[in-house]
């Protein structure tokens, strides 16, 4: 599953590129950063098992993704 990860990765470093340039001109987060937090953990522990990263369903339940993985 390199493929979809290098892309997160890019997306992810273009979104740390925007929040430095949001911080520097002074914009506010809407809520504080625990509340923010607090949300996600519980979000993610809503979410099944099989979707939390174990690499057991989302797109690598695939047939394509799993082909390429030699599964």
């Amino acid at each position: 599953m390199e493929d979809p990860c290098q892309k997160r990765n890019a997306a992810g470093a273009t979104n740390a590129l925007v929040a430095a340039q949001m911080a520097l001109a002074g914009v506010r987060a809407t809520a504080p950063l625990d509340e923010t937090v607090e949300a996600m953990r519980r979000v993610g522990q809503s979410l099944p098992f099989e979707l939390r990263e174990t690499a057991l369903g989302g797109m690598a339940a695939c047939p394509s993704c799993r082909a390429r993985c030699g599964r």
